[in-house]
């Protein structure tokens, strides 16, 4: 009867090879299996003799310092590498360290040096440049978040004070107060929302691929829109006539054009106008929103879609802006395999084009969406 460990009753290793497939018993058979070990591994492997002379090296070691893949230098090409052997060596002892290097690429890698027989080193590389980056882009996340929100909790606090010493004093200082209060807390509740926005699409890492109509999503988040744009009294119009069908997530694309609507509302002057389109050219349906607002300074265009970016901190937060819609924006776009662009002219509006790939058949997806 089979072990549990047998390798035909464990599936997570698929098939046992077949009979008559020949086991690598011979030395030069066990050297190439070996050797195919070692150059699909994702770890640099780097071997040094006791002079630090490299002596074996693995595809990917190769490919993190550069080295030529038809024979090896007689001098590892970094002098911080060969500190870390040096040391190993001399103190005949396992050693770690993060090394930046400079060539073949700006990287960092994580180096483990352990000496082996006959005065040998094994070295270990693993390339934690994005790992490091992405730690960093987290801390800086949080570190900007917390600072958003320590703003608005800290006026709810000074607004609740003196709603409380004024509501027998001043009634109409307090009623004041309190119309503040619900500002900031209405403030406070979209810039959470969008946090929270912004790490579930974070989280998603690819978008789901059910069928949707990007024109019945700009007609219905455009009513949704409305009753804000008439407080201004901004004339709104959607021109998407006909369906228009991607593959991607429904509540993801609501995001987008929820945050491009609600973004030309925003820093359009009363009586403006606000135009939303929706065609399809090149493989791409083309959701535009152009506005008649403010407009974008050119030499900050290319930062409005960074997280927590304002052109105009102070104007932005009494707008009720929170710094993270058109972060969200590109970040919809590019789950989908698309991109956003913004055109604008300072004090006469903004254009923002979001392109999205159509599937191979939109007849096709338009069946099967029923």
């Amino acid at each position: 009867m089979p072990t549990p460990w047998s390798r035909k009753s464990d599936r997570r290793y698929g098939a046992a090879p077949k009979a008559d497939a020949p086991a690598p018993d011979t030395e030069s058979d066990q050297a190439e299996l070996l050797g195919q070990i070692l150059d699909r591994m994702a770890e640099g492997v780097l071997v040094l003799d006791h002079d630090l002379k490299p002596v074996l090296a693995n595809r990917a070691a190769r490919d993190l310092l550069g080295l030529r893949n038809d024979e090896l230098p007689p001098r590892v090409p970094s002098e911080d590498l060969l500190a870390v052997a040096a040391t190993a060596r001399d103190e005949d002892a396992e050693r770690d360290a993060t090394l930046r290097l400079f060539f073949p690429a700006d990287s960092t890698l994580q180096v483990r040096a352990a000496p082996l027989s006959h005065g040998r080193l094994l070295i270990t590389l693993r390339d934690v440049t994005q790992e490091l980056m992405s730690q960093r882009v987290r801390k800086e996340f949080v570190s900007h978040a917390s600072h958003e929100l320590k703003s608005p909790v800290a006026s709810m606090q000074a607004l609740a004070e003196a709603v409380h010493k004024a509501l027998e004093d001043d009634p109409e200082a307090a009623r004041r107060f309190s119309e503040r209060l619900v500002a900031e807390s209405d403030r406070l509740g979209r810039l959470v929302g969008d946090l929270l926005d912004l790490s579930r699409l974070e989280d998603a890492g690819t978008a789901l691929t059910e069928a949707v109509n990007i024109a019945a999503i700009v007609r219905d988040e455009v009513d949704q829109a409305t009753p804000s744009a008439a407080e201004k009294r901004i004339h709104l119009k959607a021109r998407c006539s006909d369906d228009v069908w991607l593959r991607g997530d429904e509540q993801q694309l609501r995001l987008l054009v929820r945050n491009l609507l609600e973004n030309a509302i925003r820093y359009t002057h009363d009586d403006g106008h606000v135009d939303l389109d929706v065609t399809t050219t090149g493989g791409h349906a083309v959701v535009t929103v152009r506005d008649d607002g403010m407009g974008i300074p050119r030499d900050v265009q290319a930062r409005v879609f960074e997280r927590f970016y304002r052109i105009d901190r102070a104007r932005s937060r009494e707008r009720g802006g929170t710094g993270l819609g058109l972060a969200i924006v590109k970040h919809v776009a590019e789950l989908h395999g698309g991109r956003v662009e913004v055109s604008s002219e300072l004090g006469e509006g903004s254009t923002f084009t979001a392109h999205l790939p159509l599937p191979p058949s939109e007849d096709r997806v338009r069946s099967i969406a029923g």
